[in-house]
């Protein structure tokens, strides 16, 4: 019999309920189950939310450490519960600093372009794009990072976020056309 996404949801969240009981109940090892398990997918959103490994790491550990501390006040799915927190964090990062553009680290991949040319009219179109995406509001850009770099659902972005599909689907619009907007003045 085939195991449905729902089933393993349920699983996990089950898993995330056990542990959260052990730590509760002294157990404080028993967190790092948790840490290992939303790590990875919680520092990827929160460097492109920041741009920044440093930072995205800072956010993290201060997210976990939050979570830790706040962890009998867990209602529901714990990976949206602390997702919401890792955001919160980033937002109010964003909030607080004051820079000229959002640049991400190239990954140590080869790449595919052939020529030198090639690869230095990709590495100036990202730096563009991270420009024209650091000038967007946190709500829209958090939106658009969700959907285009993570690749999440709608669904599972309204789960994480707390708000609703509509909503969401009118940030991506909104951040497509900003970003749209932003870079026909150099493209078009």
């Amino acid at each position: 019999m085939k195991t449905t996404e729902t089933e393993v949801d349920a699983g996990l969240e089950n898993q995330d309920q056990l542990v959260i009981q052990r730590v509760l109940a002294g157990n404080r090892d028993a967190f790092r189950i948790l840490i290992s398990r939303y790590s990875d997918p919680l520092y990827r959103h929160a460097l492109c939310m920041t741009g920044s490994p440093d930072v995205a790491e800072d956010i993290l550990q201060m997210s976990f450490i939050k979570a830790y501390q706040h962890l009998a006040e867990v209602r529901g799915r714990f990976d949206a519960w602390v997702f919401r927190i890792v955001a919160n964090g980033c937002k109010d990062w964003l909030k607080n600093i004051r820079r000229s553009h959002l640049s991400y680290d190239e990954d140590d991949q080869a790449s595919g372009f052939a020529t030198p040319e090639e690869e230095l009219d990709r590495t100036e179109l990202r730096t563009d794009l991270d420009r024209a995406l650091a000038t967007l509001p946190a709500s829209l850009r958090e939106a658009f990072v969700m959907k285009h770099v993570e690749g999440r659902s709608y669904e599972e972005m309204a789960d994480l976020l707390g708000t609703t599909v509509g909503a969401l689907k009118m940030r991506v619009h909104r951040a497509r056309e900003a970003l749209q907007a932003l870079l026909e003045e150099k493209y078009a």
